[in-house]
């Protein structure tokens, strides 16, 4: 009992310095790792500006209010990588920190969402630690096919593009989407792998035309450097 004990305590004292080393604030680090707040300060945040500073993030309505349409497609790549992760069997901290990794990996900017906020996005789409209940979750475009967030039990529609239909259709004249996801980047690769969650092989050749289906555009993204 004593050896189990040892085990997993090494074990969170681990996945606490991973978490402070991805820029979490002790809070968010306690309710991962079940650690108390004066060791985690102790042994990982001495210098007291080393931790972040703020009030943490604690609500889905910054999804809903305050998101850039960057952040929403960044938000929703984090928490498909989460569920994907999850679906491989991974428990909710690996599925987290793992997922959260990959994630920044894409990345060809600074990541828009920080650690904190992919913590608070999880927890209020799977309904752990912080939240009670889900009140975000994952959902199917039915124009691209492509799985974004949205309230809980919100339906998606046809007629209320998605935010990957709208920066497939402002792609082609916002510098700043391009600068964000340019071709062939592995943020664009992962948005449609993940994301669509399969890989186009019929994209159509002629590039003088193409195609109007949002998925096909995306491709075509991807592809435009080769």
């Amino acid at each position: 009992m004593h050896t189990q004990f040892v085990e997993r305590h090494i074990r969170s004292l681990s996945i606490a310095k991973t978490c402070a080393e991805l820029g979490a604030r002790i809070r968010t680090v306690s309710y991962i790792t079940g650690l108390e707040h004066n060791e985690l300060v102790r042994l990982f945040f001495v210098d007291k500006h080393s931790a972040p500073r703020g009030r943490p993030p604690d609500s889905p309505e910054w999804y809903h209010q305050k998101a850039t349409l960057i952040g929403k497609v960044e938000a929703a790549m984090v928490v498909a990588v989460y569920c994907r992760m999850r679906d491989l069997g991974f428990g909710p901290t690996d599925a987290l920190v793992g997922g959260f990794k990959h994630y920044r990996e894409q990345c060809n900017q600074s990541p828009r969402i920080n650690f904190d906020r992919a913590f608070d996005l999880v927890c209020h789409t799977q309904g752990i630690w912080i939240a009670d209940r889900p009140q975000l979750a994952l959902a199917t475009c039915p124009r691209c096919q492509s799985q974004h967030l949205t309230s809980l039990g919100e339906r998606p529609s046809h007629h209320r593009p998605c935010p990957f239909c709208k920066l497939v259709k402002r792609y082609w004249y916002d510098k700043r989407v391009q600068a964000t996801f340019p071709p062939r980047s592995q943020s664009v690769r992962l948005i449609v792998s993940v994301l669509v969650g399969r890989w186009l092989s019929d994209v159509g050749a002629d590039a003088e035309s193409p195609p109007r289906n949002a998925r096909f555009r995306l491709a075509k993204v991807v592809s435009a450097a080769g």
